[in-house]
């Protein structure tokens, strides 16, 4: 096996990506400091009640020493308790500000990093980037800056009592070490192989959910519980894996640490005997030897820990550096004529999509554009919204190139109804009034307008009534109607009707139509239709096919 070394560079990263609170952490250090002197002092004050106390019989020492320890013991205590509510703020910090940053970047990112995965592996795997690797910010982890105060100070009181047992205690240290750092590359590794599998079976069990109907039509049962079998044994056997090697570290320290404490009860007891150790001594010895052993072996173990990060954090800001969607410089952008000027797209397979596409779309105009399914009218959406960009040529809106217009303020000028259009999982009012106005006139006039009216006093709770996950709770052409009152509700100077009216019966339709033409005589609107009478009142049409337009009216 290849030797890895240690990313330092990435571990730098997440440090600065996660900017703990610095005056927190310099109140942490000050605790810190106090409760190192406060162990440092401890062993010694058992010693003053084993050796002055209870050896020679000294009650008054005996009860003095036991009130300073007890002193000792709730100072320390009271500490631990801050450094608790300290180490939970730090870590919510740390954790909210990887996770917001993680969120608007998924914001921004270009559509096509969704086209390949669903929904499900996505949260999974941002979840548990994120998670993890804002688990450096844990108590356990921070504290190990501690463990190493804490080591000089043990140390220091080892070697004060007696240099001898001292070599004893760090003989154990290259043992615990080699041990660590071979099961740390092992942790690793399956680390690795563990976030992939797990990112695999997310994105199958979503796809299963998804397609549940297609099961069961097809009786599929069957297929899909072998291939979870198959997949969840394997996550599982990857589990095991990780348990397997916490078991074997925790049988090597807690080995190591009775090894330790039978080679010092044996030598420490011959120093005792031969007077060269008093017994508080040796109890005092004791307590030490665990303070340094202890932090050592947590220390130790942070190779373990960072095993377990690393995997996640590389794969965390390699999704933190993809590239967002590109904005431009151009503000107070106004509604214009739309001019396509020999645009040509392709996909990535090299497969054609449109050649040379030149057309333009006058400021207030109603233009339509049909053709077959899979001709490029949806692309050349998609590319005026700026969610695909363009192989070749420009749009402009003016004499404007869209690319180069602030993205924010370009897709304000814009309103949208699709065929499929997604609604959330909240009430009819909310999913209409996506941003929030509670402008209640506005409101009414596009209930009416687009027909939501005409269902809204069958709903529940009316405008307050939970749709479902996706409109789950409404028909077909209920969605459409709530997904027009959303465009109507925007009131922007361009708006986009892509098969808008798929689910709407007859009646609907024609009195949708009417709104668009009618109603809609300030705005330019864009129609994609298979709906030759919806054509009717239109300024122009054009056709695409085969990667070309023309046209028609």
């Amino acid at each position: 096996m290849e030797k890895k070394k240690f990313d330092w560079k990435l571990l730098k990263r997440i440090i600065q990506y996660l900017k703990p609170n610095k005056k927190k952490l310099t109140i942490v250090a000050i605790c810190i400091l106090i409760t190192t002197m406060i162990g440092f002092f401890q062993p010694l004050v058992v010693k003053m009640i084993t050796d002055d106390g209870l050896i020679n019989q000294n009650f008054r020492v005996i009860l003095s020493s036991v009130l300073l320890l007890l002193g000792l013991v709730l100072i320390n205590q009271f500490i631990e308790v801050a450094l608790a509510s300290l180490f939970a703020d730090i870590h919510n910090e740390s954790e909210y500000r990887i996770y917001s940053g993680a969120f608007r970047k998924l914001l921004r990112l270009k559509p096509e990093y969704f086209t390949d995965r669903n929904a499900s592996e996505v949260i999974n795997a941002m979840s548990t980037d994120v998670s993890t690797v804002s688990s450096l910010t844990d108590q356990y982890n921070v504290m190990l800056i501690s463990y190493m105060f804490r080591i000089i100070s043990g140390l220091a009181g080892l070697i004060v009592i007696s240099p001898f047992l001292t070599i004893l205690v760090l003989a154990t240290v290259p043992i615990k070490y080699f041990t660590v750092k071979k099961l740390a590359n092992m942790r690793e590794a399956k680390t690795s192989e563990y976030i992939g599998g797990y990112r695999d079976f997310a994105s199958w069990m979503s796809d299963t959910i998804s397609g549940v109907k297609e099961i069961k039509l097809w009786n599929g049962y069957q297929i899909k519980e072998k291939e979870f079998t198959e997949k969840e044994q394997g996550l599982l056997k990857q589990q095991k894996g990780f348990t397997m090697i916490g078991a074997w570290n925790m049988f090597v320290e807690i080995f190591l640490g009775w090894f330790v404490s039978a080679l010092l009860y044996v030598f420490g007891g011959a120093l005792l005997i031969h007077s060269k150790l008093s017994l508080g001594g040796l109890f005092a010895f004791i307590s030490y030897s665990s303070y340094v052993t202890s932090p050592i072996s947590a220390v130790l173990n942070a190779k373990l820990i960072m095993a377990r990060i690393m995997p996640s954090a590389k794969r965390l800001f390699e999704f933190l550096d993809l590239e967002e969607e590109a904005s431009g410089a151009v503000t107070n952008i106004t509604a214009e004529n739309i001019t396509f000027e020999n645009v040509c797209f392709s996909y990535n397979d090299d497969r054609e999509v449109l050649r040379n596409i030149s057309f333009s779309i006058p400021k207030g105009s109603k233009v339509a554009i049909i053709g077959p399914n899979g001709s490029g009218k949806s692309t050349i959406i998609h590319m005026l919204l700026r969610f695909l960009e363009p192989k070749s040529g420009k749009i402009e809106i003016g004499k404007v190139d869209i690319k180069n217009m602030d993205l924010n303020e370009y897709r304000e000028l814009f309103s949208v109804v699709s065929q499929n259009p997604y609604l959330f999982n909240r009430t009819i009012k909310e999913n209409i009034d996506l941003g929030s106005s509670n402008n209640e006139k506005r409101l009414a006039y596009v209930y009416q307008k687009s027909g939501v009216a005409g269902y809204l006093e069958k709903m529940p709770n009316g405008e307050d009534s939970i749709i479902g996950d996706n409109g789950a709770r409404l028909s077909g052409g209920e969605k459409q109607k709530l997904a027009v009152a959303r465009a109507l509700m925007k009131d922007t100077p361009y708006v986009i009707l892509d098969e808008a009216t798929s689910g709407f019966d007859a009646t609907s339709d024609a009195y949708l139509h009417d709104v668009i033409i009618n109603e809609m005589k300030d705005k330019t609107v864009l129609l994609i239709t298979h709906k030759y009478e919806n054509l009717e009142g239109t300024d122009m049409v054009y056709r695409i096919e085969d990667g070309e337009i023309e046209r028609i009216k």
